[in-house]
C-alpha cells in the first residue's frame, strides 16, 4: 500500500470526557497540519461542531444519528467525499459520540480494502474522565468497550483528583486493557506530541502486566501464564505462552468463537508468535470479526512470548486457556489460510 495514505485518528470517550476540548487543543497545537474532521453527535443538532472553528479545517458533520450504530452508507459517503478532496488535508480525525462503540467506526479502516488504499488507521484514542470513570464502568457497557478497543488511553482531568487516585485509576485501566498506552492530561496540559507519536500495534514500553499467577501449582512448569483482573462484573484475562501458535488453528478457533460464543465479550487482542513466521502476528476482534495482520519482525535474541487478552463480563479463565492451548504449534488439522494471505501491517 502507498505511503501516501492519510493517517486516521479515532477519538472516543464517554459523555463529558472532554473530547471536543481535546480536539480543539490538537488543532491549536498543530497549526501546520491540515485536518479533515468527521464530527458525530447523537441527536438532531451537532452542538459540538459549533465549537470547532479553526482555519484550514474541514468539518463534516453527520448530526442526525450515530455513525457507529451500523456500517451504513453515511460513513462511506463521507469517506468518498474526503477521497475526492484528499489533496486538501493531511490527516483525518474522527470524533465519535459518547455512546459509540469505536469498533464500528474502525471496521472499514481495518477490513475494507478500498478504504485501506486511501486511509491508514494510526490510533484509537479514548479520553477517560478521572472523576467519573469508575461510576461509568459500573453503570454502562459502552465505557468498557471504548477502553477495551483503544490503543491510547488519555486519563483526562487529572488536575481534579489526587495523585494517589490517578495511580489507582492507572492500575485499573492497565488491567482492563494491558495493550494500551496510558497518558495523562487536563484542559491546560495535553500530551499531544507524545500521543501522535504513538501508533497501533506498538507495545507499551513498560511491562504490560508486572505479575502473573498460574492457574494451578502444576501450571508453573508449563508454557502459559495468566493474569485475572476484575472490576465489578468486568473481567480482563491475560495469557502468555512461550510456545508458538499454529496460525491456521488459532484463526479458525477464534473466528468460530467470535461468531458463535462471544456473548459478553467486549474485546480480544493478541500479539503472538506463530510457527514459521519471523514477524509478530497481530490479532484483534472488530465486532464479531477477527482481523489478523503481520507486525514487525521479532528482534534477534528476544524471547518470543505470545500475549492474548480477553475482556468481557464474568469470564472464566479455564475455557479460554483450553481453547488457546489447542492452537499451540503441532501438525495442523485445519487448512484455513496460508500466512502469505495475511495483510501486512504498514511499517510503524
Amino acid at each position: 500500500m502507498s505511503s501516501t495514505r492519510k493517517p486516521v485518528t479515532i477519538l472516543t470517550g464517554f459523555l463529558g470526557a472532554g473530547k471536543t476540548t481535546f480536539l480543539n487543543a490538537v488543532l491549536a497545537a498543530r497549526p501546520n497540519t491540515k485536518f479533515a474532521i468527521i464530527e458525530n453527535e447523537f441527536g438532531e443538532e451537532g452542538i459540538d461542531g459549533e465549537l470547532v472553528v479553526q482555519a484550514n479545517t474541514d468539518v463534516v458533520e453527520m448530526a442526525n444519528g450515530c455513525i457507529c450504530c451500523s456500517l451504513n452508507d453515511g460513513l462511506y459517503e463521507v469517506l468518498e467525499e474526503l477521497y475526492d478532496r484528499r489533496d486538501s488535508f493531511d490527516e483525518l480525525l474522527i470524533e465519535t459520540t459518547g455512546i459509540a462503540d469505536p469498533s464500528g467506526v474502525a471496521q472499514p479502516f481495518l477490513t475494507v480494502p478500498s478504504v485501506q488504499k486511501t486511509f491508514s488507521l494510526k490510533r484509537v484514542v479514548c479520553l477517560v474522565d478521572a472523576q467519573l470513570i469508575e461510576d461509568q464502568l459500573r453503570d454502562t457497557e459502552e465505557a468498557i468497550r471504548q477502553i477495551g478497543f483503544s490503543d491510547v488511553i488519555l486519563l483526562n482531568k487529572t488536575d481534579t483528583v489526587s495523585p494517589a487516585y490517578v495511580q489507582q485509576l492507572t492500575e485499573l485501566l492497565r488491567g482492563l486493557n494491558p495493550f494500551a498506552h496510558i497518558l495523562y492530561g487536563d484542559k491546560d496540559n495535553y500530551p499531544i506530541d507524545e500521543l501522535f507519536a504513538l501508533e497501533r500495534d506498538t507495545e507499551p514500553a513498560e511491562p504490560v502486566v508486572p505479575l502473573f499467577r498460574p492457574l494451578s501449582p502444576a501450571a508453573a512448569n508449563t508454557s502459559v501464564q495468566h493474569h485475572h483482573h476484575v472490576h465489578s462484573d468486568i473481567v480482563s484475562l491475560s495469557f502468555r505462552f512461550t510456545e508458538p501458535f499454529e496460525l491456521a488453528d488459532l484463526q479458525h478457533r477464534l473466528t468460530a468463537f467470535l461468531l458463535f460464543q462471544s456473548q459478553g465479550i467486549y474485546r480480544v487482542k493478541g500479539i503472538v508468535s506463530a510457527r514459521d513466521q519471523s514477524q509478530k502476528i497481530i490479532l484483534q476482534s472488530v465486532g464479531k470479526n477477527l482481523v489478523i495482520t503481520k507486525g514487525a519482525d521479532w528482534p534477534d535474541g528476544e524471547e518470543r512470548i505470545s500475549r492474548v487478552v480477553f475482556i468481557g463480563k464474568l469470564l472464566k479463565p479455564q475455557g479460554f486457556e483450553k481453547m488457546l492451548r489447542q492452537c499451540l504449534s503441532k501438525p495442523s488439522t485445519w487448512n484455513v489460510v496460508s500466512s502469505s494471505q495475511l495483510r501486512s501491517t504498514p511499517k510503524l
